[in-house]
C-alpha cells in the first residue's frame, strides 16, 4: 500500500513540474526587445488638462501591429501609472487583436499622474519581456476641479450733436452680469435732443476685466484685452453709429479677455495656462 502511494505521489509531482516552468527564471535567455517593434493607436479621454478625483478617464488601445522575430508573441497589454514616487499596475488585459479599453477611476490618484501602455512579450524557452507601446500619458488630478472666473467691464463715452447745435455727452462704466454678456442700457446710449435732430452717435469704448480662481491658490494675470471681432483687435474702439436703438447690436461687438493662470496648488505647480473669455456686447432695456 505504501509503495503504491509513493508511486502515485511521484506521478503527480512529475505532472506538476512542467506546468511550473517560470518564464521569469533568470537562467532563461531574455527576449531581445531591440528586434521588436509595436505600433498602436492610443487615445485617452477626456483630454482635459486638469481632472479631479471624482472623474474617470479611459485609455483606448487599437490598431496594434507588431514586428518581431519568429516565435515572439504579444500576450498581454498593461496600463502602468507613475505618481513620481512609485509605479503600479492599473490593469492588465490579454491581447487578442481586438481594441482594448482601460477604465481609470481617479479617486485616490491625486497629483501628477503619468501613465504608459506596455506589452508583455513571450517566447518558448525564453524569459518574458516588456516593451513600451506608448508613454507620457499625463494628467494632473486635483481634489476638485479648479474654478477660473472672469468679469469683463466696459468704459463707454458717447458724444453727439443735434442739427440745432445741442450737444450730448455721456460717460459710464459697465460690468458683465454673467460669463457671456455685457449689457449696455439703451437709456445711457441713445438720446433725443430737445430741439432739432441727432442722427448719429460717436461711441468710444475701452475694455478690461478682473480674473481670479475662487477655489485655488493659482495666481493670474490678464495678458490681453480686445474689442471688436477677434482677440487680435485693439483694446479700445471708436466708431460712429446711428442714433437708433439696435444700432449697437448690429455691430456684433465682443470683448475678448485672455488670462494667464499659474502657480502652485495642492503641491502641484502648473505651467502657465491661458484662457480666453468672450463677452458679447448687447443692448438692454
Amino acid at each position: 500500500m505504501r509503495v503504491f502511494f509513493c508511486f502515485i505521489l511521484t506521478i503527480a509531482i512529475c505532472a506538476i513540474l512542467p506546468a511550473c516552468v517560470d518564464h521569469d527564471d533568470p537562467e532563461l535567455s531574455p527576449i531581445d526587445t531591440s528586434q521588436v517593434k509595436i505600433t498602436a493607436s492610443v487615445t485617452s479621454l477626456p483630454n482635459s488638462r486638469w481632472m479631479d478625483v471624482t472623474e474617470e478617464m479611459t485609455v483606448r488601445v487599437s490598431e496594434v501591429a507588431m514586428s518581431a522575430p519568429k516565435g515572439v508573441y504579444l500576450r498581454n497589454i498593461s496600463l502602468i501609472a507613475n505618481n513620481g514616487m512609485s509605479s503600479y499596475l492599473i490593469d492588465k488585459k490579454p491581447f487578442s487583436g481586438e481594441p482594448l479599453e482601460f477604465k481609470v477611476p481617479l479617486i485616490g490618484k491625486q497629483g501628477r499622474l503619468n501613465m504608459s501602455v506596455r506589452g508583455e512579450l513571450i517566447k518558448k524557452d525564453s524569459r518574458d519581456a516588456e516593451i513600451i507601446i506608448a508613454d507620457n500619458i499625463q494628467r494632473i488630478v486635483f481634489s476638485e476641479a479648479p474654478k477660473l472666473e472672469c468679469q469683463g467691464w466696459l468704459y463707454i463715452s458717447v458724444k453727439s450733436k443735434s442739427t440745432t447745435g445741442e450737444e450730448y455727452s455721456k460717460t459710464f462704466e459697465l460690468k458683465s452680469s454673467d460669463q457671456f454678456t455685457i449689457a449696455v442700457p439703451r437709456s445711457e446710449l441713445y438720446w433725443t435732443p430737445s430741439s432739432g435732430v441727432a442722427s448719429s452717435l460717436e461711441v468710444t469704448m475701452g475694455g478690461g476685466a478682473d480674473s481670479w480662481s475662487p477655489n485655488t491658490t493659482f495666481d493670474c494675470k490678464i495678458t490681453t484685452t480686445a474689442l471688436g471681432h477677434s482677440s487680435a483687435d485693439k483694446p479700445t474702439l471708436t466708431m460712429t453709429i446711428a442714433n437708433t436703438p439696435g444700432s449697437l447690436n448690429a455691430q456684433k461687438l465682443q470683448l475678448y479677455v485672455v488670462t494667464s493662470y499659474f502657480g502652485t496648488w495642492e503641491n502641484i505647480t502648473i505651467d502657465p495656462y491661458n484662457l480666453t473669455d468672450v463677452f458679447s456686447i448687447v443692448e438692454a432695456d
